[in-house]
């Protein structure tokens, strides 16, 4: 399940759309780190044009598409040699694509009304475990949003349960089992054309359809803002695991797509996400926060939320001096839009952390200042964000305070802020507080 997250290796041949005699030799290269990456060499004068779409036909025999501009000439490692015995022109180089797209050929503007998806950490938000979890086809959450419907499911594999179920199962009792193994005897007799399985693997994904159907790249955008709400939930990178889009076949039964966008993560974001949470240690689940009315508050949300969840989505847990006043200077400016939205504006600060910060955080917050009140850690922050954005000023807390006080300091003013945005979307107030003593460092 988790396509995703290793690197892959495709050979074929490519050619434009309806040209198939202009075919060339290529290889595709899927890492989470570099995206798309596509190697080509083109022998002959008859050159493609370029194409926003290309087409392959892989050696495994399955169809392929490649989206994102593809020009023959020019490029990253492109070159023209010339045989002079021969005359022939080849044309090496490379090209990175937006998305590849296993499973047919695509019309450049191709629509699509279903795609279902797998994040990172998807289980453990819903279940602790996987034995534990029931499978059922039908959907755990259904939700009308704008672009249609949102439901969350889940999907197993099987294999047969044998008719001799010592095989598989056992227990010390051995009185139990022969009472189990008579059972099953009496069950298989009388439901003869049944056949009983045994769930090996379960997984959690998320299944959208649109209505009016979408382009790849717009389809791909609801992915990434679910993969952002749930980032937010449970403070944690999130990433699609895998990604498949459904279309009519020819034949009436629908031709599933398996998606390699190019997501260009660093390594140790990719750590980060594939990294497990525990169940029951995330302050927030689907057992602890309304989801179906979340996800509507979150689409219909007309607030950016892009600073702070890409500072989520792309966390690598490393900090320097330079990332860590970047980070106080984007945070302390948000709180001030925070409190000018609420028509606080005499207190920038103060007002942000009395309404959306947990007692916790603030404790912890007017420690590291070692400051007795909010009033004058307020203030206390507003002297530290200008001591950084302005060169010329006489430097008291930044020589007070060292990397490690900044970089919490940071991360309280962040948790901040991302109170107030799950105060937004309809998260409880208790689970806010959880959340915030859960993620906040101790000092």
């Amino acid at each position: 399940m988790t396509e995703l997250f290793s690197k892959k290796r495709w050979t074929g041949e490519f050619f434009p759309p309806d040209a198939y005699e202009k075919r060339f030799c290529g290889e595709i290269q899927y890492s989470p780190e570099e995206g798309v990456v596509f190697s080509y060499a083109i022998t002959g004068r008859d050159v493609p044009a370029a194409t926003d779409v290309l087409h392959g036909v892989l050696s495994s025999g399955d169809k392929c598409t490649l989206v994102g501009e593809f020009r023959p000439y020019g490029g990253p490692g492109f070159c023209e040699r010339s045989d002079l015995v021969t005359g022939h022109t080849t044309l090496h180089g490379k090209a990175g694509f937006w998305y590849l797209a296993i499973g047919d050929f695509l019309v450049h503007d191709e629509r699509f009304a279903d795609i279902d998806f797998s994040l990172t950490n998807l289980q453990e938000f819903f279940y602790s475990g996987k034995n534990s979890v029931a499978y059922s086809e039908k959907p755990i959450y259904s939700v009308k949003t704008p672009f249609g419907r949102m439901e969350v499911g889940n999907t197993a594999t099987f294999s047969l349960l044998y008719s001799d179920i010592t095989s598989q199962i056992y227990t010390e009792d051995s009185a139990a089992l022969d009472e189990l193994i008579r059972a099953f005897e009496e069950i298989r007799a009388k439901y003869p054309e049944s056949f009983f399985k045994f769930k090996e693997d379960i997984a959690y994904r998320i299944f959208l359809e649109f209505s009016p159907a979408l382009t790849i790249r717009d389809a791909y955008e609801h992915v990434m803002s679910f993969s952002n709400l749930f980032a937010l939930l449970i403070y944690s990178p999130v990433h699609p695991e895998s990604i498949h889009l459904r279309k009519p076949g020819p034949d009436g039964r629908s031709i599933r797509i398996e998606l390699y966008p190019s997501m260009v993560l660093d390594p140790r974001t990719i750590k980060l996400s594939a990294q497990n949470h525990h169940h029951y240690w995330m302050p927030i689940t689907q057992s602890t926060v309304p989801l179906d009315a979340i996800v509507s508050a979150w689409l219909r949300s007309t607030h950016n939320h892009s600073p702070i969840v890409s500072g989520i989505q792309h966390e690598t847990g490393f900090r320097t001096a330079h990332t860590a006043h970047g980070e106080i200077v984007l945070y302390a400016t948000q709180l001030e839009s925070i409190a000018h939205d609420a028509g606080q504006k005499d207190k920038k600060y103060q007002y942000p952390l009395e309404s959306y910060a947990s007692q916790r955080l603030r404790d912890r917050l007017m420690k590291t200042f070692e400051k007795s009140s909010l009033e004058e850690t307020a203030v206390a922050i507003g002297g530290l964000r200008n001591e950084i954005a302005h060169a010329k000023r006489p430097k008291h807390w930044l020589t007070m305070l060292s990397l490690r006080q900044l970089i919490r300091i940071a991360q309280y003013l962040q948790l901040t802020i991302i109170g107030y945005l799950l105060t937004d979307i309809g998260v409880p107030v208790d689970a806010i507080v959880k959340y915030q003593g859960r993620y906040s460092p101790a000092t």
